[in-house]
Parts: C-alpha cells; structure tokens; sequence
C-alpha cells in the first residue's frame, strides 16, 4: 500500500507553517536578545519642554541614575515648542528600538484633550513604560499682586476681572488647563499669556509682565524664598516638603481642585516588550533608591516608579477628565 503524494496545495501550507514558526522563533529570538543585551549603545530622552523645568530636572536626574544602573550613556535631549507636541510627535516617530523614550509631563494627556488634530495618538503611537514621578505645583503670584493667602487672591481677581494676566507653557498645557479650571470653580476672570516653557514663564513673571501662573516649585522656590514671588496654595493632596508652610488647595478652601501633576516614560509603539519591562523595572529600583528620592524631593519632585499597566490606566483616566474639563471651560485652539 503507498501513499498518496501530499498535493500541491498541502506543499503549499506546510510551507506557510514553517515560515510562520520561523518569524516566531526570530521574534522571540531578538526579545531575547533586547533583554540580555539592551543597552548597547546610548538612549536618548527626549524631553518635550526647553530646559529648568521639573520635566528637565527630573530627566537629568533619572539619566544618571540609568547610566549608572545600566552602564550606557542616557542623553536628554531637549525638543521643546507647541506645549510640548514637537517633542512628542518627534518620538511617536522614531525607530521602536528602544534607543528613544519620552519623559514628559501631563502635557502629553492635555495637549490630546484640547485637540484631536495633534499629529500623535497616545494609544497607537506609544508604549507606556512608567508612571515616574508626581510634582509638587504651587499656585504663585508676584509680588505686586496684593494677595496673601487663595481666598485674598480669588476676591482680588473678582474684583478686577480682566485685570491680570496668568501665564502657561502653551495653550492646552496642564498651567493652563488647571488655572482655567481655578477660573471655573471660583468665578474669576483672567487673562491667559502663553510661553514655550517654565523658564521663560519665570522670567517675564520677574519682570512684571505676568501677574500669576501654576509652576512646578523647582521653577519657583528661589524666588519664593527671595520674596520676588510669593506661593499661595499647592496642587495634590498634600504639602510639599520643598515649601511645608504653603497649604492645598483643599485646605485652602477648593475641595473640588483636586489636580495631580505628574511625569511619565514612554516608548514608540512596537518597542520590544522585554525592553519596555527592562526599562520600567529599573526605573522603579531607581526609585526607591532613598538618595535618588531626597535629591529630588527636594526640589519638589516625588519618584513613583510604576508598572506600564499601571501607567496605562493613568493615562486612559486622566484623558476622559480632563476632556470633559476642556469641553466645560470652553477651551479651544485658537
């Protein structure tokens, strides 16, 4: 008895088997690789803002720390303009290879609930990594503005609606989003200046061309001590331990604002997932490295170091939030 010769058309789908196995195999095969071998040369952080911000500060930081942990070079690398969207979109763009992740602010999730023009998707275009760190924001004023205390400032602005300016780092930036929002919770009314970054939001707040502004308090604390500005209330649920003495907005009297800032890693779409999981780990070990914590706490910053899924349902619930905060403020790209 013999049998029958396997048909053209079974020839042609053991073939197919085989290939497929082999794509596998090579998949797993660099999965491997990426994880036993990653890093092999130097990662760029693009951070989405110009330099002296927290989003800069923490960057430097977390670079040496990876370096140190890794033993590559991590180069940060400063892309800042359109409230942090040039940056963004520029490693929404890059080879997923794990040689570029992004370290940005919220402005990553506002910049999308203001627009859905902008040239990323944040689902498509990115693999979260970690959800790094949180900020402390304080609420400041200058020192010609006559208010001491959140409740002084809301009568002030109320009784000269339209008289002062706030400054931001961009139109849809989370300043700007959470300053609109104060606006809406209190009634008051303001006139909103944009800039490209922290640093230069500072420095016309100096110069006394912009009255007030939420800035993340590395930006702000020097000046705070020096009296050129003064802080009225921080964002969170809690103090910060850079300035104890300013309350939150809840003791201040605005239980409803309640508004986290935070920083997070991001890789390309399609980055390997051994790397995304390399990378997540060691950033969370970095962070609980009690040195790596008090260095940047001091400067108003508090290391997290979460798991991308965690960082994940961030991203999906702070989207919807402030969505809705935009389409209530009535906030549009001018």
């Amino acid at each position: 008895h013999l049998e029958a010769e396997p048909s053209r058309e079974e020839n042609m789908k053991i073939l197919q088997r085989f290939f497929l196995l082999c794509a596998v195999l090579v998949v797993s095969g660099a999965g491997l690789a990426a994880e036993t071998g990653w890093p092999s040369r130097p990662v760029r952080l693009v951070v989405p803002f110009p330099p002296g911000g927290g989003n800069d500060v923490f960057a430097r930081e977390l670079a040496h720390a990876l370096q140190k942990r890794l033993g590559q070079t991590f180069v940060v690398e400063n892309r800042g303009g359109a409230s942090g969207s040039i940056g963004m979109t520029s490693v929404a763009r890059s080879e997923p290879d794990g040689y570029t992740f992004l370290v940005t602010s919220n402005s990553l999730v506002t910049n999308k609930a203001l627009s859905d023009s902008m040239p990323y998707d944040i689902v498509k275009d990115f693999e979260p990594v970690s959800l790094a760190a949180s900020l402390s924001v304080a609420l400041v004023v200058t020192d010609k503005v006559p208010a001491k205390t959140l409740a002084e400032f809301i009568t002030y602005i109320k009784n000269h609606p339209d008289k002062l300016t706030y400054g931001s780092t961009g139109v849809g930036s989370p300043a700007h989003l959470t300053n609109a929002y104060l606006n809406m919770e209190t009634g008051m009314s303001m006139l909103h200046i944009p800039f490209k970054g922290q640093g230069q939001l500072v420095t016309e707040m100096l110069g006394g061309r912009v009255d007030a502004a939420f800035l993340v308090i590395t930006s702000a604390i020097q000046h705070m001590k020096a009296g050129t500005l003064r802080g009225l209330a921080v964002t969170g649920d809690q103090r910060s331990r850079v300035a104890p003495d300013l309350p939150t907005l809840d003791e201040a009297g605005l239980p409803s604002l309640r508004i986290d800032w935070w920083l997070g890693v991001l890789a390309p779409k399609r980055t390997p997932a051994a790397i995304v999981d390399k990378m997540s780990a060691t950033i969370a070990e970095i962070s609980r490295d009690p040195a790596f914590a008090e260095r940047l706490e001091a400067q108003g910053i508090i290391p997290i170091g979460s798991t991308p899924q965690a960082y994940a349902k961030v991203l999906d619930e702070d989207l919807a939030r402030w969505s809705g905060a935009v389409k209530r403020a009535g906030i549009t790209v001018q």
